[in-house]
Parts: C-alpha cells; sequence; structure tokens
C-alpha cells in the first residue's frame, strides 16, 4: 500500500505537472485528429472538384456517358480524344492507387465510386485499357492504368476472364 505521510511538495507537483501533460496530451490529439479529418476531406474534394469542372476531365467524362464506340483505329496517334481519355484514367489510376493503400477510405471511395464504376464500365474504356495492357505486358512493363484495371476486375466491372485472354474480346489496335 502506498504511504502518504512520506508524500512531499515535491511529489505533488510532480502529479499535478503529469496529470496536465497527459490531459493536454490528450487535447492534442483531439486536435490532431480533427485537423487529419479535416485534411482529408479537402483532398476529396479537390479530386471532386477536379472532376466535375475541370474542362478535360468533364470532356472526357461527356465522351464516356455520351459516345458510343469512339475507341477505334482513328483514337491512337495524338488524337484531342486520346489526350483527354489518358488525363482523365491517369488521374482516376492515381485514385484507385490511393484506394490500395488505404490513403482514402471506405467511406471517401463510396463518393467516387459513381464515376470510377461508370469509366470501368464504359466498353471503349475496356477496349482501350485492353490494347495497353496487352501492349505493355509484350514490352515486359506494367499498363500504366494497372490500378484502374484492377479496381474494374476486383469489383467485376471488367471481366478478368475476358480481359486477360489475348484477342478474344476485344480489337487490337495496338501492335503487340
Amino acid at each position: 500500500m502506498f504511504d502518504f505521510t512520506k508524500w512531499t511538495n515535491e511529489n505533488t507537483l510532480s502529479f499535478i505537472t503529469t496529470a496536465f501533460a497527459v490531459i493536454g496530451g490528450f487535447f492534442a490529439y483531439i486536435q490532431w485528429r480533427k485537423s487529419v479529418k479535416l485534411r482529408c476531406s479537402e483532398f476529396i474534394n479537390q479530386i471532386i472538384e477536379k472532376l466535375r469542372f475541370d474542362k478535360d476531365m468533364a470532356e472526357a467524362l461527356y465522351l464516356i456517358d455520351y459516345k458510343q464506340n469512339w475507341y477505334n483505329a482513328d483514337f491512337h496517334g495524338g488524337s484531342n480524344e486520346e489526350f483527354l481519355i489518358d488525363k482523365l484514367l491517369s488521374y482516376m489510376s492515381y485514385v484507385c492507387y490511393l484506394i490500395k493503400t488505404n490513403n482514402i477510405t471506405k467511406k471517401e471511395v463510396k463518393i467516387l465510386d459513381y464515376e470510377l464504376h461508370r469509366i470501368c464500365e464504359c466498353r471503349s474504356i475496356q477496349a482501350y485499357l485492353w490494347n495497353l495492357y496487352w501492349w505493355s505486358k509484350s514490352r515486359n512493363s506494367v499498363c500504366s492504368f494497372q490500378y484502374l484495371i484492377d479496381y474494374g476486375i476486383e469489383r467485376d466491372i471488367i471481366s478478368s476472364v475476358d480481359f486477360k485472354k489475348d484477342g478474344e474480346m476485344f480489337i487490337k489496335y495496338l501492335n503487340f
């Protein structure tokens, strides 16, 4: 048992100092958690704003939503559509990387899920990704949009069986 008769003023000051340090640490932790949540929400907002209000992103999403079968032999070679789609897919592949590395929470993914889903389910996007995947594979490299491909396959938006077959599901436009 503790003997309070040997308790000194020095012990009291040490106890009070330690108690204040613990309480201060607790409040600092709460403030830190709030600032992390705020920064995360600001980051998600930046992603959403870029997707919805960046002119190139909006054009690429419009192309995906309203123009059927845009991926063809004329697509490659520096077309404006190729630039727009590459910009969008690069951005969304980065978002998928953030998801894969748990830098975006499951709640935050729900906000972006609609855009990711509509991009991955577009047959022209799938055909383009398929061509890039096999072209990269023929050069022993990883496709630059691999995280987006993985996202689509993991969520059964892109059929892994069809996608991993060379030459059976999509028309081959690239030299591989």
